[in-house]
């Protein structure tokens, strides 16, 4: 992930990252999009309408091994 210019809303840090673009701003179909104030709901709407500029950040989870001897 590249070092953006910008600091990310702090509700979608951690959760989606801003790709293919250097400006904290976008005009979607969603309307006018500051990425330094975007909402959860924003942003999961700009994935649904598969917008190559911001995506939700995928974490696996490990489960514990609970072996006994």
């Amino acid at each position: 992930m590249e070092k953006l210019s910008f600091e990310l809303s702090p509700e979608i840090r951690g959760k989606f990252e801003v790709v293919n673009t250097e400006s904290p701003l976008l005009h979607s179909r969603i309307g006018d999009i500051d990425f330094r104030r975007i909402t959860l709901d924003q942003a999961e709407q700009l994935v649904k309408l598969n917008s190559r500029y911001i995506r939700k950040i995928v974490t696996t989870s490990k489960k514990k091994s609970t072996k006994f001897s």
